[in-house]
């Protein structure tokens, strides 16, 4: 932008070649310049708000002062483009690639052959995108020929690459490696990273694959270690995925988790719709996996709004067919059938045979479980037809399809059976009546007997749930309560929670008897309710747990302390012991404030949250000079590895690194903090 000063201003030859003069290029290459900055703009990489206006008026100038056919089939080039980038209109992009293609496929000079590369690489990218193999093979193919016609390890290296991957998705994986392995070997004699950084990308693709985990896990941090580095946000999505898939393949889910929403972060930093649909798709398999039924289809709705939205059906016919997979094991029957239909009707659109069959098996299930009998029967003629067409495609054998067909045509025999028994019952219709009628009065007569157990059983499990969750020996509200109390807190509300240690009434309950400590304890509970308006919750004697609806600095809290230990040695007992105890007030705070991390889409557990309450009360206890309190606050750009298990190691080291801070009404230099 800066060499050409952008915008120029001209609409034809003339113009131009005043245009160029005045800057001091020569004609051709201030064309050449102008053509390679509006593919720049065309970039996904590329951030600006105004790429595509501004590729749009390049497109427009370039067009007006074509004249050789390899210009005029660059201004083809880039008109298809930006229809892919913007709508991805890509069957059209497909053809106008093409017809650039045809336009200079005599054209032997440097500039076209380089032009061939890239349109037989776009045009093999494309391909796989729509599902198409054998075109895509017949462009890398050709890619591969050119980029050893120009002895150039970087296009030699990259084609390798894509035919590796093409080898891969196609489930080739000897041949995949093949390639792989000789564009790493080219990428390390050459001084460009990012070329390294995509060759260990793909080898780790390739070994996730093989389910060579260390391999794979090895090549995908070094490669999102180079696109960090480099700044290529959209191929560190993809690393990050790949780890995330690595951790899937070992069923280890919710490190996948953590990984994917990763990579939904640097995809909205892109604004990268398309693999933020992608990503919430993944989101979903993974909440689905640890049975998390409700944020799998919260997430895969938003990635059906994205897929509809952007017109990408080749990910949206995916997407579909996990609704009807996750819909199918909940029992939504209704759900189940309405997703299936839409995955069968992408599928035949798409001509994914495999697609269609599970969508067709879902589906068959649903009408089976609502017990429309005809559709099933349908259903499954519709899956053993479509097995038999693709029988007849391929001489291949595939002794998974052969039982599936064998399984389906046996339950096929089944509802054939059910039918004809069901029309041969038809002539004995007044004795079903009346067997109906006993049926149903004994049904009736059971169902009140079962709803009355079921009265009995529920009474029993609310008291049980009851008992489960106050403190055995104050039948005070306890710890389980407390847990079950931060459990309904939502992340992007701010709270406070409080661990309140004091020493005078640690052993209360032996030093007074167990009546008279627990009508102590609850006088204590309510005073520090009222002074505050908190939910208090007796963890153990001398050992208190605050929920606040709202955010309360930890001095505060202390003074409501010392204020309601004050009020209670002022309170007449039957037995005054604890009135005739030191007047020094030895109390102690652990302290944090919610959310504990800025991004609401990370969730910290209930268990962990008061774990750390339980670090910070641990380094308040140990600080000499009492009353104290001790404040956890993590930073903005605080990761959320530092709340998990082991809790105390990771905010040891946390805390060394500065990434949490420590607030306390004493010196913070002077905290012992506990030894992990």
């Amino acid at each position: 932008m800066k060499t050409t000063e952008f915008p120029l201003q001209f609409s034809n030859n003339v113009e131009f070649e005043q245009a160029a003069g005045e800057l001091g290029y020569p004609p051709n290459e201030l064309h050449r310049d102008l053509e390679l900055l509006a593919r720049l703009n065309l970039e996904a990489k590329l951030t600006s708000q105004t790429k595509y206006q501004d590729a749009k008026l390049l497109i427009t100038q370039l067009n007006a002062i074509a004249s050789t056919t390899l210009e005029q089939a660059v201004v083809i080039m880039l008109k298809a483009r930006i229809k892919g980038r913007q709508h991805q209109e890509y069957n059209q992009v497909i053809v106008e690639y093409n017809d650039a293609l045809n336009m200079v496929n005599t054209d032997v000079s440097l500039e076209g052959t380089l032009f061939k590369a890239t349109l037989h690489e776009q045009l093999s990218m494309l391909h796989v995108l729509l599902l198409q193999p054998t075109p895509a093979l017949s462009h890398l193919n050709r890619y591969r020929e050119i980029a050893y016609q120009l002895h150039n390890n970087y296009f030699i290296s990259d084609a390798e690459s894509q035919l590796g991957r093409y080898y891969n998705l196609n489930g080739d994986q000897a041949k995949s490696l093949q390639h792989y392995s000789e564009a790493f070997r080219l990428a390390n004699n050459i001084d460009y990273p990012g070329i390294k950084a995509h060759t260990q990308l793909n080898l780790a693709r390739t070994y996730r694959d093989l389910e060579q985990w260390g391999d794979a896990l090895k090549y995908a941090h070094n490669a999102a270690e180079i696109f960090q580095t480099i700044g290529q946000d959209v191929y560190l999505s993809e690393t990050l995925t790949v780890m995330a898939m690595i951790y899937a393949g070992q069923g280890q889910w919710n490190k996948t988790i953590d990984y994917y929403l990763n990579v939904q972060q640097v995809n909205e930093r892109m604004d990268n719709k398309i693999a933020i649909g992608l990503t919430y798709h993944n989101l979903g398999e993974a909440y689905f996996k640890l049975n998390n039924i409700q944020a799998a289809l919260n997430v895969m709705q938003r990635a059906n709004d994205i897929f509809r939205e952007r017109k990408v059906e080749h990910y949206l016919v995916h997407n579909e067919l996990l609704f009807a997979e996750i819909t199918a094991s909940e029992g939504m029957w209704d759900k189940t059938i309405e997703h299936a239909k839409k995955a069968i009707k992408l599928a035949k659109k798409k001509q994914l045979t495999e697609v269609q069959t599970e969508a067709l098996g879902y589906l068959s299930t649903a009408y089976r479980k609502i017990n429309n009998l005809n559709a099933a029967l349908e259903t499954v003629d519709a899956i053993v037809e479509l097995i038999n067409n693709s029988q007849d495609k391929t001489d291949q054998t595939n002794d998974f399809s052969e039982l599936t067909e064998q399984k389906l045509k046996f339950e096929l025999g089944l509802l054939h059976n059910k039918l004809e028994q069901k029309t041969a019952k038809n002539k004995y219709n007044q004795f079903i009546i009346l067997v109906l009628i006993i049926i149903f009065s004994i049904a009736i007569i059971l169902l009140i007997f079962i709803y009355r157990k079921f009265q009995q059983r529920n009474i029993l499990y609310l008291n049980a749930q009851r008992l489960n969750t106050i403190d055995p020996m104050t039948q005070a509200q306890g710890y389980r309560a407390f847990i079950q109390r931060i459990n309904t807190l939502k992340n992007n509300e701010p709270k406070t929670l409080a661990l309140v240690n004091i020493n005078e009434l640690n052993n209360i309950d032996i030093q007074l008897g167990l009546t008279e400590s627990v009508t102590l304890m609850q006088h204590f509970n309510d005073q520090f309710s009222q002074h505050l308006d908190t939910e208090v919750f007796t963890i153990r004697s001398g050992v208190i747990g605050c929920y606040f609806d709202k955010h309360y600095d930890a001095d505060i809290i202390l003074n409501a302390v010392i204020e309601s230990l004050k009020q209670l040695k002022a309170t007449q007992f039957t037995i005054p012991n604890f009135a005739l105890k030191s007047a020094e007030l030895h109390a102690s705070i652990g302290h944090i404030s919610l959310p504990l991390l800025a991004n609401p889409d990370v969730s910290i557990s209930a268990e962990l949250k008061f774990e750390t309450l339980q670090y910070a009360l641990a380094a308040a206890m140990e600080i000499t000079e009492q009353p104290a309190y001790v404040s956890l606050r993590p930073l903005n750009f605080a990761p959320a590895a530092i709340f998990m298990r082991p809790l105390y190691l990771n905010l040891t080291q946390a805390l060394s690194r500065g990434i949490i801070r420590a607030e306390s009404n004493r010196n913070t230099h002077d905290i012992n903090w506990p030894k992990n």
